[in-house]
């Protein structure tokens, strides 16, 4: 086999002698090339020099030999290869991700082409992988695109959640669908697992965990998008990720994201069949993922935040903005016209709002979600071909005088828009043209995507051409906010990462009774998400406190009891979301959105830009919690919070923090600490003066004097 090389800076993809290798200055991983399909050979961690797998190991429990192997899938590959190359170069993913290298494996079957696509980063402990398979029989035919365009949707069956811990045991092996195989070498390792769930309109409780250790005997499926495995005796570990949708939204016959059996880890589930990938021509299966930590357990979070960032590069124009959105107040589409914007871009302005987003009912058609009679929740096109151009009767001069008004008052405006699911989003290239096109007219600089229904592989392949089209065609100046909240979407680890996530639809009353917005429920979800998600990545909603108080008569935890101040400031570690009409605040509300919002952005970037994650107690109403934002090692945010507690001062546990003490910067809130000791396991004590308080500091590690 001629040897075929690429770099990028210290990232570097050889194959050669019947072997391939992939990595970087501080990790590297290679398999044999020379039987039916690749066989893992070594996971190295170079900084340390650990060895992760063993491929001899417990040989009598991998009996199929093709377990061993990277991947396999019976429906697709048999034989040996027919040939075998190898195509690389420097990729961003549409401008989005850290520059990397990025190589695929072409391997040409009888029946298909399967490209094995690597992703390795500069300097970064990850290594990311997909498969993607080109079905050749009639590939690209016109007979095979109308076939897909002319498929119904099948809305599927409906999927209950499985247990809160998502393990399912004494578990039969999987029919073939492998992404890829780690037989893991140290003896004594431990596991801890991680599934999401969204949907959120009908769930509040978001994260669940699982652990154990791995033993040779058992064997179980694991449904959650990340499984940690520590090895105790030198504290290194490894995060595998499967990079696709929560449970609640499996594609194909995918039953889980992980099979464990013994010590060996396999990410499973391409999401697709034979029959499915043959109509469409091509398809990517979910991605798998692996990222090396090591040191102290906390250094996985910071680790699992590396990933994110190398695939999300932080960017200050769409990852640190406070939006506003005037769902929140339940009026719906019935007020909107080119006057109440207008009134509302004036209030935004003087508030310090610096994004807001028109909801549905700026477009000629109606959806479901009117207030009117007849709306549709997809198949746009088919029922008013002019759908997507602006309201005429609400909007009698376009939205060119909303636009320029919003420009003069420093706001970016954006848009609601629900691309057309019908027929596995066979309307992709319509939908990226309207989008393209509003962007251009208008300036829209966000979209929210709503009223997303996946029904298959190729939705979710149509889908995110839609997006990295709109990327590429508008130079990455547009970005989305992924509407998590409903039907079958892609979750938290799936194609999401082209923009934020919109988590939660909650209401101070919905529709006159039942409210189910309180301060405290989303800061769990912030609190919770954090650990694994960048808090920069993800919006949360506060509201207009002083509505519907009869609502929460007696209630502790109400929102006008937490006030205005404290509902925003619980969501500054994430991009807060005005969730109101702002024209609907009275005026002490507006004063102090008016008087916090300008010091707040002032270090909004700032603070999102560093590694977000949860500190103190997990919150319920009554705890001391809050985040840190580890900027460098001495340097960062802290966000103190005291929910309805009685206790005055708490010892709170830092991130990466011993043995020192920290000058404290008063920023917004009760701020009133100057420093801070920090003591040999992390703790530090803070006071705050009342329940529902809350102090944003930067802090600063003391130089000790020699």
């Amino acid at each position: 086999m001629e040897k075929t090389s690429y770099s990028f800076q210290d990232c570097y993809a050889v194959l050669e002698n019947g072997s391939l290798r992939i990595g970087n200055a501080v990790v590297e991983r290679s398999w044999r090339m020379e039987g039916e399909i690749p066989a893992v050979c070594s996971l190295k961690n170079k900084k340390t020099g650990k060895e992760w797998l063993d491929c001899g190991k417990d040989a009598d429990w991998l009996y199929a030999r093709k377990e061993k192997d990277a991947f396999f899938h019976e429906d697709f590959l048999s034989g040996k290869p027919r040939s075998l190359r190898m195509e690389a170069g420097s990729d961003d993913d549409c401008g989005i991700g850290r520059e990397h290298l990025k190589a695929a494996v072409v391997l040409e079957y009888a029946d298909c082409q399967l490209r094995w696509i690597h992703r390795i980063y500069p300097q970064t402990a990850v290594l990311r992988s997909c498969l993607q398979v080109v079905w050749k029989d009639g590939l690209g035919t016109k007979e095979q695109e109308e076939q897909c365009a002319l498929t119904e949707e099948n809305p599927g069956e409906k999927r209950e959640m499985l247990s809160a811990a998502g393990t399912q045991f004494y578990a039969p092996e999987p029919q073939g669908d492998y992404q890829d195989a780690f037989p893991l070498a140290p003896l004594h390792c431990k596991w801890k697992s991680v599934s999401f769930v969204d949907r959120t309109d009908d769930y509040d409780n978001l994260v669940h965990t699982d652990h154990g250790i791995f033993n040779r005997r058992e064997s179980r499926y694991i449904n959650g998008n990340l499984l940690f495995a520590e090895d105790p005796l030198d504290k290194e570990g490894l995060i595998f990720i499967k990079e696709g949708p929560t449970p609640l939204a499996y594609q194909g016959k995918v039953k889980a994201d992980f099979y464990v059996k013994g010590n060996s880890v396999f990410p499973v589930g391409w999401g697709f069949d034979r029959t499915e990938c043959s109509r469409a021509g091509a398809l990517t299966a979910y991605g798998s993922s692996v990222v090396f930590w090591d040191g102290e357990r906390g250094n996985a979070s910071l680790a699992l935040q590396d990933y994110h960032r190398a695939l999300h590069s932080f960017s200050e124009q769409k990852d640190a903005f406070v939006m506003s959105n005037t769902w929140g107040d339940q009026s719906c589409d019935g007020r909107l016209s080119e006057q109440f914007l207008l009134e509302e871009l004036e209030q935004a302005g003087r508030l310090g709002i610096t994004l807001y987003q028109i909801d549905d009912g700026w477009q000629n058609g109606t959806s479901a979600n009117s207030v009117n009679p007849g709306g549709v929740w997809n198949g746009y096109y088919a029922a008013n071909a002019d759908f997507w151009e602006v309201n005429p009767l609400r909007f009698p001069n376009g939205l060119e005088p909303v636009a320029a008004f919003a420009k003069s008052k420093g706001v970016r405006l954006g848009l609601w828009f629900s691309p057309d699911s019908s027929h596995e989003f066979a309307n992709w290239k319509k939908d990226s043209e309207t989008l393209i096109g509003l962007h251009r007219r208008y300036g829209i600089a966000a979209f929210k995507m709503d009223g997303v229904k996946l029904t298959s592989k190729v939705s979710e392949e149509n889908l995110t051409k839609l997006i990295q089209q709109v990327l590429t065609e508008t130079d990455g100046k547009v970005f989305f906010n992924m509407d998590v909240t409903a039907e079958t979407r892609s979750g938290y680890y799936g194609r999401i990462h082209y923009g934020s996530l919109f988590v939660e639809n909650r209401f101070t009353g919905n529709f006159g009774k039942w409210p189910n917005y309180y301060p405290h429920r989303t800061l769990r979800n912030l609190w919770m998400l954090s650990e694994y998600m960048p808090a920069s990545r993800l919006q949360m909603e506060f509201l207009n406190v002083a509505r519907n108080q009869e609502l929460y008569e007696g209630d502790p935890l109400a929102p006008a009891v937490c006030g205005m101040e404290y509902s925003f400031a619980v969501t500054m570690c994430a991009n807060p979301l005005a969730w109101m009409e702002l024209t609907g605040l009275n005026e002490t509300e507006a004063r102090v959105l008016e008087r916090i919002l300008p010091q707040y952005r002032r270090v909004q970037s700032d603070l999102l830009s560093g590694y977000v994650l949860p500190i103190g107690e997990e919150p319920d109403g009554t705890a001391w919690t809050g985040f840190q934002s580890v900027k460098t090692e001495d340097k960062g945010y802290l966000l103190l919070i005291r929910e309805n507690s009685s206790e005055e001062t708490h010892r709170c546990q830092l991130r990466g923090l011993a043995d020192c003490r920290l000058k404290l910067e008063g920023i917004l809130g009760a701020a009133g600490q100057r420093s801070v000791q920090v003591d040999g396991e992390g703790r530090a004590a803070f006071t705050l003066p009342g329940a529902f308080c809350y102090a944003l500091y930067r802090y600063q590690v003391e130089k000790s004097e020699e």
